[in-house]
């Protein structure tokens, strides 16, 4: 190894899924707020938002206070995605809406479980 290099032990590479997980993630995030707020205003979309931060970090994140595992990961990880997509079908259109479950299901099954 030449002296002016680095070497990373131990790092993770990023893969499509990996980006495809979170590009979902940000849109559903996006969705649930945008329907909030079109629903309550500024409490509405704060409310939404905390309330889909607290599900995510309860049950889904790695440092989950009651981690889901086995067969249930993937379905309540879906369960939000799909809340997610009914909140998109309201602000935008029910094609959008399909295509972005389309690529939750092709995301969590990438994903695999916990």
């Amino acid at each position: 190894m030449k002296a002016n290099t680095v070497q990373l032990r131990g790092a993770r590479m990023v893969s499509a899924s990996d980006v495809l997980a979170f590009a979902v993630e940000l849109v559903a995030i996006a969705a649930i707020t945008t329907w909030g707020w079109r629903s309550g205003g500024w409490l509405g979309a704060a409310g939404s938002f905390v309330a889909l931060a607290g599900v995510w970090g309860t049950f889904l994140s790695p440092q989950a206070a009651v981690p889901v595992t086995g067969v249930a990961w993937p379905l309540v990880k879906l369960a939000v995605f799909a809340g997610s997509a009914l909140s998109l079908s309201s602000v935008s259109t029910p094609l959008t809406a399909l295509a972005f479950l389309a690529l939750c299901v092709a995301s969590v099954m990438l994903g695999g479980t916990r």
